[in-house]
């Protein structure tokens, strides 16, 4: 038990030694280091020889980042004691401290240095991103590299890494010294879109190749235009805006897929809104022409990044009158035919609208889609009981009103 109690008092101790071996004399033992340096390099095999008199047994303690272990049993040769340090010490690098104890005593103590195995093949670890960056003077991905020795020990500080870089027809090299158990570099974008390559070499080890990215930056502001088969308000076919090739600063083409939004101010005040992706850098999207003549400003936006020009588009009126028939007693009221700007028929889908008055108030409204020109409204004498209407018929921004017609 008293043995114990001194060991655990000794190893209490450990921390704070830091002194190299030394001959040691008292009246029972005398203890001498016999090991030639303090120096070793990681995975060497290593042993601490000790000439002891007057003690049996003595014990190797050790302190190490990686733990701490008591040595029990050694080789002997006459008095002389070698000691062997388990792999667990020997491969890792750092400061060793060892304590040799005796029956109850503290015999010697000192430190040995672990250093890198640089004579073994360099292992890299290395690291890069982000790997998608956009084109100009400001963004980069960093390149990091820890390289290793064989038992995975960093190397020592100041080591030279050397870091290259493809760009297009253009290699670069770059050589950065370790520091704090690694080596990094800042691998800024180019102007131009493309791919960047890059990759590591320390003594003779090279890295696998990292790819990063360079994409377009952010668009400038643009120009836009519109084509139509016809400037008429048919309520029927399209009218599709394009933007011109969109770039950013460096002049390179935005990325495919970039949302394009187009806003349409109408007479009416109101805001229509479609939508468009770049391919190869040109957003087309197509609007329906309105059912009714009126002028259009146009103008669009990459939300928060750029925006076109403005322009103004004027849609005719597709038809000037259309004849109104009242029948079987001013109930059925047909609309019709409504006829184009060439005296053909116009396409299926127009919308008619009926409004009904009665005594100056509108009581309802009716919608319906015009079929091969014509529409028909029926009033039915359940739900329309008065003896006098009056109506409004709209279609394609023609109104016509027709004063009281009289019921039965």
């Amino acid at each position: 038990m008293k043995k114990f109690q001194l060991l655990i008092l000794l190893l209490g101790l450990a921390g704070s030694i830091c002194s190299f071996a030394y001959i040691q004399e008292l009246d029972n033992f005398q203890a001498e280091e016999l090991t030639e340096k303090s120096t070793f390099q990681a995975g060497e095999n290593i042993q601490l020889s000790f000439k002891i008199t007057g003690v049996e047994q003595p014990k190797l303690y050790l302190h190490h980042s990686y733990g701490s272990t008591l040595l029990n049993e050694s080789k002997k040769d006459n008095d002389r004691f070698i000691f062997q340090l388990p792999e667990i010490f020997s491969k890792k690098t750092g400061e060793l401290t060892w304590l040799l104890l005796g029956e109850e005593e503290h015999l010697l103590s000192g430190t040995i240095t672990i250093i890198p195995a640089t004579t073994t093949k360099t292992q890299l670890e290395t690291y890069l991103g982000p790997r998608s960056i956009v084109a100009g003077y400001e963004d980069f991905s960093m390149l990091v590299v820890s390289p290793t020795d064989s038992y995975d020990n960093p190397l020592p500080d100041s080591t030279e890494v050397f870091i290259f870089k493809q760009y297009k027809n253009r290699i670069s090299e770059f050589k950065v010294a370790m520091n704090n158990m690694m080596a990094w570099r800042n691998m800024m974008s180019e102007p131009k879109a493309g791919i960047m390559q890059i990759s590591s070499q320390v003594n003779g080890t090279s890295s696998k190749e990292f790819t990063s990215n360079i994409y377009p930056s952010n668009a400038t502001n643009f120009l836009i235009s519109w084509d139509r088969n016809h400037e008429y308000a048919d309520g029927n076919q399209l009218t599709e805006f394009s933007t011109s090739v969109i770039k950013d600063e460096f002049e390179n083409i935005i990325a495919d897929g970039t949302m394009v939004e187009f806003l349409i101010h109408t007479e009416e005040n109101h805001l229509l809104k479609t939508y468009a992706s770049t391919i190869n850098g040109i957003a087309k999207a197509k609007m329906l022409h309105p059912d009714s003549p009126q002028t259009w400003n146009v103008k669009a936006y990459i939300p928060g990044v750029a925006e076109s020009n403005t322009i103004e588009l004027t849609y005719q009126p597709i038809l000037e009158d259309f004849p109104v028939k009242f029948s079987a007693g001013n109930r059925k009221i047909t609309v019709g035919p409504l006829v184009s700007f060439m005296e053909q028929l116009i396409p299926d889908g127009a919308q008619v609208k009926l409004l009904i008055y009665n005594e100056g108030e509108l009581i309802e409204t009716k919608q319906k889609t015009s079929s091969n020109g014509k529409v028909a409204f029926l009033l039915g004498k359940e739900f329309y009981p008065e003896k006098r209407y009056s109506f409004q018929v709209k279609a394609l921004g023609v109104t016509k009103e027709f004063r009281e017609r009289k019921y039965e």
